[in-house]
């Protein structure tokens, strides 16, 4: 009786000083908004909405929401200044240069995909991010992700954390063109994707650059944060008549 009672002291210890350095998880109550949420653990609107993947900002009470963690927020901001600005002509030059470092990369295995994912991210390119859309006019990282697939008539989970659990899980070392890679940012849990395109480069809706770009994975930012790989079941059996009519549908 005593070592049980030990027990669960110590298991309630641990996982209140886990707790204290992870995201938290508040209970909405009636009257509660977003706004009020925010200012009671002081942190952004937007970070609460990305954390939960709020389509809108009406709350129902007793719904559970992650509260990001501050010292996940610090981090952020602290490395904000590792990424490169993508809002000058400049920048849109070493994007233009990165996908030539693609172009020039030979991976003959997949070279109709590589084709495809090299257009649609010279199409796609500064495509403002927009958490919670999926268009090509506006997007966020998983939606920028389940629209370039759709275009495959590949179809995935709508969210950065369903889309983690889909396909077979590939090592960083054996990434190949059209893997998707992710990241834990703001939660504890995968919360942001981004298509490999090789050369150790891949293509996102950045939340920090605020548009689609390709970084490297060599990024300290995302070196730190890269948790883990997937290969989306189809890719390789999808012929090079569907490649080429996929980027005529792109097209239009």
């Amino acid at each position: 009786m005593r070592l049980s009672f030990l027990f669960t002291v110590l298991f309630s210890v641990i996982l209140i000083s886990t707790q204290a350095l992870a995201d938290k998880i508040y209970t909405v109550k009636k009257g509660d908004s977003l706004y009020n949420i925010s200012k009671k653990f002081k942190t952004k609107v937007e970070a609460i909405s990305e954390a939960n993947k709020l389509g809108s900002s009406k709350l129902s009470p007793g719904t559970e929401l992650i509260i990001p963690s501050k010292e996940a927020r610090k981090e952020d901001a602290a490395e904000i200044n590792v990424l490169p600005s993508i809002n000058t002509k400049a920048d849109n030059t070493k994007d233009t240069e990165k996908i030539k470092e693609i172009i020039n990369a030979p991976e003959p295995q997949r070279s109709k995909l590589k084709e495809f994912l090299v257009f649609i991210a010279q199409q796609t390119i500064g495509i403002p991010y927009r958490f919670g859309s999926n268009t090509f006019l506006a997007t966020d990282c998983s939606g920028y992700v389940q629209n370039v697939f759709s275009l495959l008539g590949i179809n995935i989970p709508r969210s950065a954390r369903e889309q983690f659990h889909f396909g077979e899980a590939v090592d960083k070392g054996d990434l190949s063109i059209g893997d998707l890679v992710f990241f834990r940012t703001y939660a504890s849990f995968p919360s942001h994707v981004g298509i490999y395109l090789g050369n150790n480069l891949f293509i996102h809706a950045s939340t920090l650059g605020k548009k689609v770009t390709i970084d490297s994975l060599a990024m300290p930012y995302f070196v730190k944060r890269f948790i883990g790989a997937k290969r989306l079941p189809g890719l390789d059996e999808v012929s090079a008549g569907d490649f080429q009519e996929s980027l005529e549908t792109a097209i239009r």
